[in-house]
């Protein structure tokens, strides 16, 4: 890798940090923005989702601009904005400036998510791709990892505005920095063709189907709103196929899905993305409230996840580009296994080695897993935008499912333990919680087991092909 495409690939994955640390920090923050905006927490946390539902609905339309003019423009553009929205949430004094800020902070990343991996695979030539993509894979990765412990950092010694105030010179560093490595494309507008009814019903569906999941995790999946907006985005669904099929330049290439091999690759993705998602809603309980760590030290504990994983990184990109990537995500899918199952048995009273252990096991798994060269190689050079697109959608459905499906396990378990409903940390009776969270993570192993297979046919049959 020479030095222009080396500083490409770097330029790329700070800004991939800063969008992913975003999706997962303002969690941790959300207390304190709700009592210093005098603000019920239901309200705060639309503060979180907003940003999720806002990438997600614009995530196709960017990768298919990304295709049609330039990449490094619409990257860069979202990079611009981003920085200014993050500037706005971290000077904002109430709930809608925060609420529009975060969702033009939302628009800004899927502008970077869409356009980040086709960037690098015109970029770097074939022998390298797989470090290159590792390298952006994994940073982003330990932004969503690490979020939770930066936002315990910057709480113990400042407000919450500071958790998006310090995107900000990094933001401006990464954008000048872009605007001297990216080569300038012009833009033709002419080329411009955007499948606008295809997109509105694909971007409604995708936002009443994360509105539903949402509310439904707050007000019950048999609210009747919940259940409309279900009903609503499976009619916009089978919709949006009926125009994809009927229009000459879809915006998603539904062709692409009758490649085995990206399919299969997606949906790995997903499922290790749900599963990524267990740590980030079951650690930060089991560490505070079972192990008593106050939550700076909650914070500390957490950061040996994104630590090992830069180490891991660039191993797996390496390791990929010798091996191939199907290879080398079936050996990570299995230590992902034996993670989870450390997780699953871990007691309070056991040494705290074990869970480090459990650490660092779980983010060689992490830095290990090619999920972006597996996708990326099965899409052709003029597709690559929309196949990023895809696979940035899927991560972050990945990341919302994981929240839902988390929480929704640990609960029931919990609940049917001990004969009546509960929806929070049992206080008092720790045991309660540790007895829901052994089930969620064997749950989770049996998840990453069904991954191990899948990714086993799918090596099988790329040889018998």
């Amino acid at each position: 890798m020479n030095r222009k495409q080396f500083f490409i690939v770097m330029s790329i994955a700070l800004v991939s940090f800063l969008a992913t640390v975003d999706m997962s920090i303002v969690n941790t923050a959300l207390p304190q923005i709700s009592n210093d905006l005098h603000i019920p927490m239901n309200q705060a946390e639309w503060i979180s989702s907003a940003y999720l539902i806002l990438i997600c609905m614009s995530l196709i339309l960017f990768g298919k601009l990304g295709d049609q003019v330039s990449k490094s423009r619409i990257f860069q553009l979202g990079t611009l904005l981003f920085t200014i929205s993050s500037l706005v949430c971290g000077l904002s004094q109430n709930l809608v400036v925060l609420l529009i800020a975060r969702c033009f902070q939302g628009l800004g990343a899927s502008m970077t998510m869409a356009t980040n991996l086709g960037i690098i695979t015109e970029t770097v030539p074939f022998s390298l791709r797989g470090r290159a993509l590792g390298i952006n894979t994994t940073i982003g990765q330990v932004g969503y990892i690490a979020g939770p412990a930066m936002a315990g950092i910057i709480l113990s010694f400042a407000n919450w505005n500071w958790i998006f105030l310090f995107n900000v010179p990094i933001g401006i560093f990464a954008y000048f920095f872009g605007e001297f490595v990216y080569d300038k494309t012009k833009i033709k507008p002419e080329k411009i063709n955007i499948d606008w009814p295809g997109f509105s019903a694909l971007a409604v569906l995708i936002g009443l189907f994360f509105i539903g999941i949402f509310m439904g995790q707050e007000t019950g999946f048999n609210n009747p709103f919940v259940i409309g907006s279900f009903i609503l985005s499976a009619i916009l669904l089978i919709l949006f196929i009926y125009i994809e099929q009927h229009v000459k330049e879809p915006i998603l290439a539904l062709s692409l899905f009758k490649n085995i091999g990206f399919t299969i690759s997606i949906i790995a993705l997903m499922l290790m993305y749900i599963i990524i998602y267990f740590n980030n809603v079951l650690l930060p309980f089991y560490i505070q409230d079972t192990l008593k760590f106050s939550p700076s030290h909650t914070g500390l504990l957490m950061s040996v996840l994104p630590v090992v994983n830069v180490f891991t990184a660039y191993l797996g990109g390496v390791l990929c580009d010798k091996y191939g990537a199907v290879f080398m995500s079936i050996r990570a899918s299995i230590i992902f296994v034996v993670a989870e199952l450390i997780f699953a048995l871990m007691q309070p009273n056991h040494t705290l080695m074990l869970m480090l252990l459990g650490f660092v096991v779980f983010s060689t798994a992490n830095g290990l897993f090619q999920n972006n060269p597996m996708v990326m190689e099965n899409a052709s050079k003029d597709q690559q935008g929309i196949a990023g697109s895809i696979l940035a959608l899927s991560r972050n459905i990945g990341f919302t499912l994981g929240l839902s499906i988390s929480t929704s396990i640990l609960y029931t378990a919990m609940s049917v333990k001990n004969g009546h409903k509960i929806t929070t940390y049992p206080t008092g009776n720790d045991q309660l919680f540790v007895f829901g969270m052994h089930f969620t993570y064997m749950i989770a192993a049996i998840i990453m087991v069904g991954v191990t297979i899948m990714l086993l046919w799918l090596q099988r049959n790329k040889k018998q092909a």
